[in-house]
């Protein structure tokens, strides 16, 4: 049984930073990429709700008793399988993941316009993920 209090604190606390990163989304492309705080705000608190999404995912697999994922990218299709999310969010899932370790190993150079567009347009498949976690879990 999935520890609700557990997905309660986690999914607040990714409102929390998503509200850090649209609190800087107002600015332009070009003061974005000129200004290294708001660059480090942004991905920062990206980074963390990504990693939260990925902990709130492991979780419901863990204490659900699902199939373990091989890879990190597995948990988008197992959660998929099990009704937890719906089919649409798996290649979002998927993304997410990757910019998580993307950000979290500096693969390369960040592109930073890429984050830009990400935290100015494609926040809302976030939110969807939180609707479909909260439904799941009846909070």
């Amino acid at each position: 049984m999935v520890k609700r209090e557990v997905i309660l604190k986690k999914t607040n606390l990714i409102r929390y930073h998503l509200g850090r990163i649209i609190s800087k989304s107002s600015v332009s492309m070009e003061q974005f990429l000129k200004d290294e705080d708001i660059k480090d705000i942004v991905c920062h608190n990206l980074f963390i709700v990504l990693q939260y999404i990925i902990d709130i995912c492991n979780h419901i697999i863990s204490d659900e008793g699902m199939k373990e994922p091989v890879f990190l990218s597995d948990i988008a299709d197992i959660l998929a399988k099990e009704k937890v999310i719906r089919e649409e969010l798996i290649v979002p899932l998927k993304n997410m993941i990757r910019l998580r370790n993307l950000l979290a190993h500096q693969y390369g150079d960040i592109d930073f316009k890429a984050i830009y567009n990400i935290t100015k347009y494609n926040l809302k498949d976030i939110y969807v993920f939180l609707d479909d976690i909260i439904y799941y879990t009846k909070l």
